[in-house]
C-alpha cells in the first residue's frame, strides 16, 4: 500500500499554506530536483510527478482556496 494513497483533507493556517506555495514555486523553478525530492514527488516511482504547467495550477487552486 502506498503512503499517499487517501486523498489529504486538513485545515492548513497561512504559514503552512505560504510554505507549500514556496515548495511548489522551487520545484517549479528548479532545473534539477534532487534524489530524494524526486521519491517523493513520484510517491517512490508509483507515480508520474506534476508538470510544470499542474504546479501552476496547484498554487492557483491553493491561492483561490479552492482545497
Amino acid at each position: 500500500m502506498a503512503a499517499f494513497d487517501k486523498p489529504i483533507t486538513a485545515g492548513f493556517d497561512l504559514a503552512e499554506i505560504s510554505a507549500i506555495l514556496a515548495g511548489l514555486r522551487l520545484l517549479q523553478g528548479s532545473n534539477r530536483v534532487p534524489a530524494p525530492i524526486n521519491e517523493i514527488m513520484t510517491n517512490g516511482g508509483d507515480i508520474d510527478p506534476l508538470s510544470l504547467d499542474e504546479i501552476d495550477a496547484l498554487c492557483e487552486r491553493i491561492n483561490g482556496g479552492d482545497m
